[in-house]
């Protein structure tokens, strides 16, 4: 079933280029009427594609066959048929069906959000291509005409829906999915046909058999993307709000369009100079001056708007960003504390007492410092008689008066009531100071509550790695609690056994 749809719709288009090819080359009418019986079939396949693929956006479809219908009347209603008024009619209600569904197609492509950056960019291709068009081919064709209001209000009435079907297509072009293959034929025979548009309008002769050819086949690819079976997704592809490198180079092209159409306009006249009858303008052709010039004034001020849009857009990333950065760095910041720091207690922990140990053994001796390790005595009586509630507001405390006690050194909490302490000198006065505000009541419940602590000491100098510290402060730890707890004791390497001293008050 894919090899069928795939070959269809290929297999569609190649032949109906080959029948226009055949059909241009016989004589009329059976010219014309081969080329309506193919306009046809084209409307008839756009109508075989919905009822197969029953496509989302249906609308955009349904409005392409009924555009084709009439495309096909008018080879039927040309000087050999009823007359060219119909023709006129019937090309007019095809232009105003084509017109309509290549808008319904930009509306089902646009996000909501967006709407107004795609009106934006439709807005500048209309006001750029007008601009750029005028002096060449739009201009001169309403001066012609200008003492001939019906043909002039005709002529108009087509290159206003010509030009809304091209800016519509460069919104397609940039809004849509740009991988979706029936969108990619959708957009491409609307530029086809508004090139041969223009320039059957600028030659003022009938249409030659390469306007036709490039005619049918634009139509015959609105066919062949009702067969594909992409055609039944309209999907939303490139962000309106990003300049992008097709949306760039549209940006630049529109902006240069009007310059280089003046510019080739005006060459045959700066050569030649303007003809010797020429009468001098009047206030139409004032006019005829001054509406590209406006025109190319508002492309202008729509792109400055548009470049504006995409300005505060970037800005707003800009800050987004910001915001992002400073909130990761926060986070950043709190996860680096929360891994180095006792959650309780604010104090630091034993991954932050590890680092600090590693970093002191690694100094010379004589600048390593100390570290006293810390265990309260009768901490597990609080817990059990008060609760661990109350317990958890006692490590608080002390955790506070020990860290104000040592106000330039690492205090930390390894866990349970047990707690360490590195300074770099007077160890002994320092210890004395952490038993002291160990010894301190606190009132918490209602009542006050009292412990002790036993604090081991070591001189850094003594060791060689974190681990030994570790070790050899906890040996001086338990040798101070057999001695009666409520005091330190100094680890020295050649005894386990040295003086011990109390805080005042301190048994």
């Amino acid at each position: 079933m894919r090899r069928l749809d795939d070959w269809l719709w290929s297999g569609f288009l190649l032949g109906g280029v080959a029948v226009t090819a055949g059909a241009l080359t016989l004589p009329q009418p059976g010219s014309e009427w081969l080329l309506a019986a193919l306009e046809a079939c084209a409307a008839l396949a756009v109508v075989a594609g919905i009822r197969r693929y029953r496509p989302e956006g249906a609308l955009f479809w349904w409005l392409m066959a009924g555009g084709l219908f009439c495309f096909a009347l008018t080879h039927l209603a040309g000087p050999r048929g009823p007359g060219p008024v119909l023709d006129q009619v019937m090309l007019g209600a095809a232009f105003l069906l084509v017109t309509a569904a290549t808008v319904v197609r930009v509306r089902a492509c646009s996000q909501p959000a967006h709407r107004r950056a795609n009106l934006l960019d439709g807005a500048m291709v209309l006001l750029g291509v007008m601009a750029g068009a005028w002096s060449l081919v739009i201009g001169p064709v309403l001066a012609e005409r200008w003492h001939h209001p019906t043909p002039a209000a005709v002529f108009g009435l087509f290159t206003i829906l010509t030009l809304l079907r091209v800016a519509a297509a460069a919104v397609l072009l940039l809004a849509g999915d740009p991988r979706n293959r029936a969108h990619q034929m959708v957009v491409a025979s609307t530029f086809m046909l508004f090139a041969a548009d223009a320039s059957y309008a600028a030659s003022d002769r009938p249409p030659t058999v390469w306007h036709i050819l490039v005619w049918m086949t634009g139509h015959l690819m609105i066919a062949s993307a009702a067969l594909h079976p992409s055609m039944a997704r309209a999907e939303r592809g490139r962000n309106p709000e990003t300049l992008s490198r097709t949306r760039l180079a549209l940006f630049a092209a529109v902006t240069a369009f009007y310059p280089l159409m003046t510019g080739l306009n005006a060459l045959p006249i700066m050569r030649a100079g303007p003809p010797p009858d020429q009468p001098p303008p009047g206030e139409s052709g004032l006019h005829m001056f001054m509406l590209p010039m406006l025109l190319g004034v508002g492309v202008s001020v729509l792109l400055v708007l548009r470049m504006g849009m995409l300005g505060n857009l970037a800005e707003r990333r800009a800050r987004a960003l910001d915001v992002a950065l400073r909130a990761q760095e926060a986070l950043r910041a709190e996860l680096e504390h929360r891994a180095t720091h006792d959650p309780l207690t604010g104090l630091g922990n034993r991954a932050a007492l590890t680092e600090a140990l590693t970093e002191a053994v690694s100094r010379p001796p004589g600048e390593r410092g100390w570290l006293l390790l810390l265990d309260l005595d009768g901490f597990k009586e609080v817990n059990d008689t008060l609760g661990h509630p109350v317990g958890d507001e006692l490590l608080v405390a002390l955790g506070t008066g020990f860290r104000r006690t040592v106000p330039d050194g690492l205090v930390a909490r390894l866990g349970g009531d047990e707690f360490a302490v590195i300074v770099d000198g007077g160890a002994l006065d320092t210890a004395d100071a952490l038993l002291h505000a160990a010894a301190l009541d606190h009132l918490l419940a209602g009542q006050p509550v009292r412990v002790t602590a036993s604090i081991g000491v070591l001189a850094l100098d003594d060791v060689h790695t974190c681990a030994e510290a570790l070790r050899d402060a906890d040996v001086a730890l338990y040798a101070a609690k057999a001695a009666g707890r409520g005091c330190y004791r100094v680890h020295t390497p050649e005894s386990d056994r040295a003086g011990t001293r109390t805080a005042t008050g301190v048994g």
